[in-house]
């Protein structure tokens, strides 16, 4: 009769596509209400898992003062159809169940109670002498006393005798009073165990898997809907792992703990939910005051069940907060058909997403109060709602996202077309400015340029302004002291000697004639730099102009090598002469004493090049490595001719001239026979002109001066 009155209910549902799921779900719940029978559980051998559902009676006890030779002698028992399911109660639960176990069946089983949640669970047996044997275990007992270390209640149970056995069963909870009852073969219920976890752990795996890419999917959007969802789910995890009692096995966690812990995330869960399930509805655009009333209502509630469960009264505070529940889904389904109706289009996929949820809550909601019997799709209906429910939300919240990603590229699109535009119209009035700027920055770069070269001019004449005057101070010094310190000498002894009259004559001749030679080569210093005489090569002797060079020379002082030379070299004669006899002063000046000094030459072909390479070498002091890259610069001196005749201008005058014929000099430094040798490399200029990066050299006439 009940399985026929709900199908005429279902009649007048609308539309018609929802028939066959509402049909498979009416047969699923009541199907079981339909023509059960109590009789004796007969446990059989080859089956895996038999279920008393059917098979017990229950006895409510008002007071919990029964003992089980009372609960066995009343005449109170009702025959249960399924499993038990008293709802919310106070009262304590007596079960009856009789147990035949046949002679080929295990002797060894598992009693497991479907429900996690018990307070206090005993069960007993007859022990053979007109007693009872008993086993307790439940929340209150605290899990590390019970006998079987699992999720739910499980008692071991030996029957060593076929044959019947009456087994009463004692049930208390503050939670909902509805249990199934299960009998294992104990090798059946290991395997059973194991499968269970691992089914667990993909459940929550995948919650888990949820809450961490909504985790960072909410850090890197801080999207506030994303927010929510990380929260919404985060609230229902911990619930479904407190109803399954997960945390309560694996922490032995006390029942004072974990019912309040419970309690307080399913009232949570609720204002969270509630909150959620506006937004998607986009109900505060439409009906703002409704929403905030609507809100506040299930944070109210949700408070009070919080300070109902704190006080000790878990009962009262979960079936307000369920009443709450229960009213909000007839509301919200309510309102978005109403809103479907009129074209409102989140509608659509509230009903789908949230609707799957509701009528696990709802089921859930009827078995706990016991309006609907207790099995596998009641007890799950809940977790397969919730799967299905965050599975199709995750989907919406990432298509939320890819249409919110469009929207602002299309938004970011348009921004750019528009600057892009502002830009154009912009861009004569910038290139016009940006060339002006860039003409005035040309400008004064140039000019910056300039002044930086006069500047760099001007630093390195003061340099060499100062350089000469100390130079000059210094080398002018010896000799006038020479000629002062004679001339006193002369005066003093006007009747001296003539052999030493003589003798300081020449030292006042050696000593001006030292003067001059330093002011020649000075004076020839500045005429290669600054007049604007020409380069004149003409065709020579070279054999003939080093030899006539060397014989100025005392006999002995210089030895000559000298290759097979052309008879003709194209040269400023002039210039070589002034380069030749300040590398052999040179020489003289730094060659070991009583050491003769070397001169050799040969001509050298290189491809259609004709050179001329001169080498003057002297035995001494070798040039330190430091001093080699300044020893060609104007008035260097180095440290060894420190305190020696010199103007620090004779290898100067040599790279000049150098680079007035377009070749080159070189030093080379020879540590194995202490020998230090100048290298003179000059092209034949026979159709050369005048190398246009040097400045115009002074007169040969001039340049000879240097070496008188």
């Amino acid at each position: 009769m009940l399985f026929s009155a709900a199908m005429k209910c279902l009649s007048f549902i609308r539309p018609p596509f929802i028939h066959l799921p509402l049909i498979l779900f009416v047969f699923a719940v009541l199907l079981p209400l339909s023509g059960f029978a109590q009789s004796a559980l007969t446990l059989q051998s080859g089956v895996r898992q038999f279920s008393a559902s059917g098979h017990m009676s229950l006895l409510h006890d008002a007071g919990g003062r029964m003992t089980a030779d009372a609960a066995q002698s009343s005449d109170s028992w009702k025959a249960l159809p399924g499993a038990a399911s008293a709802g919310y109660t106070s009262d304590t639960i007596w079960l009856r169940l009789e147990v035949e176990r046949q002679a080929d069946a295990p002797q060894d089983w598992s009693v497991r109670f479907t429900n996690p949640l018990l307070d206090d669970v005993r069960l007993y047996r007859p022990d053979g002498a007109q007693g009872w044997s008993e086993q307790a275990a439940g929340e209150n007992l605290g899990r590390s006393n019970w006998a079987v270390d699992a999720r739910n209640v499980v008692f071991p149970v030996r029957m060593e005798a076929a044959g019947r056995e009456i087994w009463l069963v004692r049930l208390q909870s503050k939670n909902a009073m509805s249990t199934g009852l299960e009998i294992w073969p104990r090798t059946a219920f290991n395997d059973f165990s194991r499968r269970e976890y691992l089914y667990y752990g993909l459940y929550f795996g995948f919650y888990v898997l949820l809450i961490v890419l909504h985790a960072f999917f909410w850090r890197m959007t801080r999207e506030a809907q994303s927010g929510w969802y990380l929260l919404y789910v985060s609230l229902h995890t911990l619930t479904e792992l407190m109803t399954v009692a997960i945390p309560q096995q694996l922490f032995d966690m006390p029942v004072g703990v974990s019912d309040p812990l419970l309690g307080m995330s399913i009232c949570c869960s609720l204002a969270v939910g509630v909150y959620f399930a506006v937004q998607q509805m986009e109900l505060p655009a439409m009906r703002p005051r409704f929403s905030k009333l609507v809100l506040a209502s299930a944070c109210g509630v949700a408070a009070i069940g919080i300070g109902l469960i704190l006080a000790g009264r878990f009962a009262a505070g979960m079936i307000l907060v369920q009443q709450l529940a229960m009213l909000l889904v007839v509301v919200f389904i309510s309102l978005s058909l109403w809103m479907l109706i009129h074209g409102h289009k989140p509608a659509r996929f509230f009903l789908l997403a949230f609707g799957i949820f509701y009528a696990g809550v709802v089921v859930s909601f009827l078995r706990n109060m016991a309006v609907v019997p207790t099995n596998f799709w009641t007890n799950h209906a809940v977790a397969i709602g919730a799967l299905l429910h965050m599975t199709l939300m995750s989907l919406r919240l990432n298509l939320r996202y890819d249409e919110l990603r469009r929207d602002k590229e299309m938004a970011q699109a348009e921004t750019v077309r528009a600057v892009r535009q502002l830009n154009d119209s912009l861009e004569d009035q910038v290139a016009r400015r940006t060339a002006a700027l860039q003409q005035e920055i040309a400008q004064r770069v140039q000019l910056e340029q300039e002044l930086r070269k006069a500047l760099d001019v001007e630093r390195r004449i003061k340099e060499e302004q100062q350089d000469f005057v100390a130079m000059v101070s210094h080398e002018f010094r010896t000799p006038l002291a020479i000629i002062t310190t004679t001339a006193q000498q002369i005066a003093k002894n006007l009747d001296a000697v003539r052999e030493k009259t003589l003798t300081r004559c020449q030292n006042l001749r050696n000593a001006a004639h030292r003067m001059a030679a330093l002011v020649d080569e000075y004076l020839t210093a500045d005429r290669m730099e600054d007049s604007a005489t020409a380069f004149k090569p003409v065709s020579c002797d070279p054999r003939q102009l080093i030899e006539g060079i060397v014989n100025e020379w005392p006999q002995g002082r210089i030895s000559m090598s000298l290759q097979p030379l052309p008879a003709q070299f194209t040269c400023d004669k002039g210039l070589l002469q002034v380069g030749l006899r300040n590398l052999l002063s040179n020489a003289d000046r730094h060659a070991t004493s009583g050491q003769a000094i070397h001169v050799q030459a040969e001509a050298r072909e290189e491809g259609a090049r004709h050179t001329l390479c001169i080498s003057v070498r002297n035995r001494g002091e070798l040039i330190p490595e430091d001093e080699v890259p300044r020893l060609f610069q104007k008035y260097f001196r180095g440290r060894s001719a420190q305190h020696k005749p010199g103007a620090g201008l004779g290898l100067y005058l040599v790279k000049r001239i150098a680079e007035m014929h377009a070749g080159e000099v070189w030093l080379e430094n020879d540590a194995a026979t202490g020998s230090v040798t100048f290298s003179l490399l000059l092209p034949d200029n026979k159709s050369d002109a005048l190398n246009p990066a040097a400045p115009a050299p002074a007169s040969a006439s001039a340049m000879e001066a240097s070496t008188a």
